[in-house]
């Protein structure tokens, strides 16, 4: 069963699936105290066995706290196979920092935060609405025939790279924030506006910005691990305001859902335009996270694909908000991506001038 459990989640992905990414999705939560191991293995093995669509059960890896960064980077490189876990687990030994990763067409964000429930034993629950009855307005053969086009003779605006070489997998940066009203419109705003600024700096041209803004049908009230996302892409004008963008979202239906499969031809065909293909950037918000006390902060990192390989992530618990950035180390180093996420910062701030600055001190390993 978890070789039909595999194959049905690489299905999932979809001809939109960019076959050079990993499809990884992170969550890095910081705790109020340690894990304890044993507990949190015969949880997760317990909930996977009811689930057949979650594939073979994981471990939940023991990781010294110096070891944690590059575990959660093989965790969002590493592909996975036919067969094996369809999520990975680690937890810290010597401090209180739970990592949880999944391949993207088995659960989605809210999925995430259903498993770490799962982990800890809590009840967990996201403010996220998700999107409920809402179609797309077209089938996925149409969709795909214009995003084709858009690819040929018109792509979307990239986020500049700061370096072009031949570095595998994603590089990763985080930073905490007083709490934030962080609807998608705000961040897909301000994310528009980091590229006009970042771009503007190197050189770059910033004219046909398109954002993709992940959702969900279903809302966060009592997450499932479960894939049930669903994404809009927005054409954004020049330093687009979080109305303007709010007013697209209404407007906008969301992409039609991915097939049920692909064929070789496609995938390659993908495989030659992913560099054209996709979107200028991502963004992704968990919402307002409540947790039960026993998660102070998570950074929360999304697949980085498309046009410029870069997702921003967002997620709020308690008093605190954490931005983050993901992005292709082929593209960008870990200073150029840290600047990214405080670009991100100054671009939140013109949004919100009250909301202080942003610091990283408080999240697990960034």
């Amino acid at each position: 069963m978890s070789q039909l459990a595999s194959d049905h989640a690489h299905r999932v992905v979809g001809l939109y699936g960019d076959p050079t990414v990993s499809w990884s999705i992170l969550l890095e939560a910081k705790l109020s105290s340690v894990l304890t191991l044993e507990k949190a293995r015969a949880r997760l093995a317990a909930a996977v066995e009811e689930r057949l669509w979650l594939g073979a059960a994981p471990d939940v890896e023991a990781v010294p706290g110096k070891e944690l960064p590059a575990t959660r980077d093989r965790f969002a490189e590493a592909p996975y196979e036919r067969g094996a876990p369809l999520i990975r687990v680690a937890a810290g030994t010597d401090e209180p920092v739970v990592l949880i990763a999944a391949h993207h067409g088995a659960l989605d964000g809210l999925g995430l935060l259903a498993v770490l429930g799962l982990v800890l034993d809590v009840p967990i629950s996201s403010a996220a609405k998700g999107i409920g009855a809402r179609t797309a307005d077209r089938s996925f053969l149409g969709s795909a025939v214009r995003r084709l086009a858009e690819a040929l003779f018109a792509p979307p605006a990239r986020i500049t790279p700061e370096r072009v070489e031949s570095g595998a997998g994603d590089v990763f940066s985080a930073r905490n924030l007083p709490r934030l009203r962080l609807g998608s419109s705000v961040f897909a705003a301000a994310a528009a506006n980091l590229t006009e600024t970042w771009n503007a700096r190197r050189g770059g041209k910033s004219t046909r910005v398109v954002a993709a803004v992940g959702a969900s049908w279903r809302g966060g009230a009592a997450p499932e691990p479960e894939h049930d996302s669903a994404f809009f892409r927005l054409r954004l004008g020049r330093n687009p305001s979080a109305a303007e963008v709010g007013a697209l979202l209404a407007a906008r239906p969301p992409e039609p859902d991915f097939p049920a499969r692909s064929s070789r031809i496609a995938r390659l065909g993908t495989r030659l335009l992913a560099s054209r293909l996709g979107s200028t950037y991502l963004v992704s918000n968990l919402g307002v996270v409540s947790a039960a006390d026993a998660v102070t902060s998570i950074a929360f990192y999304p697949a980085a694909s498309g046009r410029s390989g870069v997702a921003f992530g967002a997620a709020t618990v308690g008093d605190t908000s954490t931005v983050t950035v993901r992005a292709r180390r082929k593209d960008f180093d870990d200073t150029a991506t840290a600047g990214l996420a405080d670009g991100l910062v100054e671009a939140l701030r013109r949004h919100d001038p009250g909301m202080g600055d942003g610091h990283s001190g408080h999240v697990a390993h960034q």
